[in-house]
């Protein structure tokens, strides 16, 4: 029987476990496949193709759905995407547990979240782990292009990964801090990511920007997978609350959207938890334009970037012309020395 860890935090109180059978795993499909750049070079598929990648058959099917109706986009378009951008984004995924928000009919058709595999391909990985009411779950673990190709197929349009990978599953490897706006206006919300670099710059760490191709913004602190969760996002209030304390006219901590006046930022902290996730640098949104999670540099928070000037479009091309605001991530990793 598969390691079973307990997921979120730690239990806070005994409960049966309940034990749930083998995942299931799909046979290999078969049949011609055609690699990736026969796909690209396809300019209107439909209906179902086989795809050769990293060496495994992926199926893709539908590819004539229309995902964005108003913008016409394609679930072809969107996989073409992935493909292009899979080298810059799997290394923000790879061996982290997937929280899958599945669009199968499009972002104007109803979403649900999938944690737990029923099923899936050889090639995609899995990790079993326990719910607080007991409850086993497998999931599902980016890899590789394949898999993520994959996910995609099931409609899964946004990337939601956890904090930390499979090999620390406790210790998160960056902090993120969530600047929603709800109401206020994007100027706050792009004074205030500035401020979160100057604490950060003060206190010696570095921070790492991009659109949350929503509304906000976010803001990423690389970390080296040293402290545990509860540690982290202890850490993570107190800056939150240290930018809160210093510009309260246009930033909050407070949770309460009632409580909240109409032109402050929320700075929020709370997702740096063990299971909890935000939508992925390079991600697409299941949003209108099918805007992209971009990443940023500070240049560009002071110029007046918005969330509207990427999409799965142009982000591509652009990224070719300016490239990886967030090259060096991995390797800024810094240590929290917390007790």
């Amino acid at each position: 029987m598969p390691a079973v860890e307990v997921v979120p935090g730690i239990m806070v109180k005994r409960t049966k476990s309940i034990q749930k059978n083998q995942l299931k795993r799909t046979a290999r499909k078969l049949g011609p496949a055609i690699s990736v750049a026969e796909f690209l070079a396809l300019k209107n598929p439909k209906g179902d193709l086989l795809v050769s990648v990293d060496g495994e058959h992926v199926s893709l099917t539908s590819l004539e759905r229309v995902y964005w109706p108003d913008e016409k986009i394609t679930k072809v378009e969107l996989l073409r995407y992935y493909i292009q951008i899979a080298p810059r984004l799997l290394p923000y995924l790879k061996d982290r547990p997937a929280i899958l928000q599945r669009w199968p009919r499009g972002v104007n058709a109803p979403m649900f979240f999938q944690q737990d595999l029923e099923s899936a391909p050889r090639f995609v990985k899995t990790v079993r782990l326990r719910n607080l009411e007991g409850r086993e779950l497998d999931y599902a673990v980016y890899t590789t292009t394949a898999s993520l190709l994959h996910f995609v197929n099931l409609g899964t349009i946004e990337q939601h990964p956890w904090h930390s990978t499979t090999k620390k599953l406790s210790q998160p490897d960056w902090i993120a801090l969530d600047l929603d706006p709800k109401k206020a206006p994007w100027e706050n919300v792009l004074q205030v990511a500035l401020l979160v670099k100057e604490v950060c710059d003060e206190i010696g760490l570095q921070a790492f920007p991009k659109t949350s191709g929503s509304s906000g913004i976010h803001v990423y602190l690389p970390l080296k997978p040293t402290n545990q969760y509860e540690s982290v996002a202890e850490f993570a209030k107190l800056l939150a609350g240290e930018i809160a304390q210093r510009a309260p006219t246009i930033a909050t901590v407070e949770r309460r959207i009632a409580k909240r006046k109409r032109d402050q930022v929320y700075v929020d902290w709370m997702q740096n938890a063990r299971g909890k996730s935000l939508a992925s640098v390079y991600t697409s949104r299941a949003k209108p334009k099918a805007t992209v999670s971009m990443p940023l540099t500070w240049k560009q928070i002071e110029k007046g970037v918005k969330i509207s000037d990427f999409t799965i479009r142009n982000v591509p091309t652009l990224l070719d012309k300016t490239g990886d605001p967030w090259a060096d991530f991995f390797a800024s990793r810094q240590t929290l020395k917390l007790r």
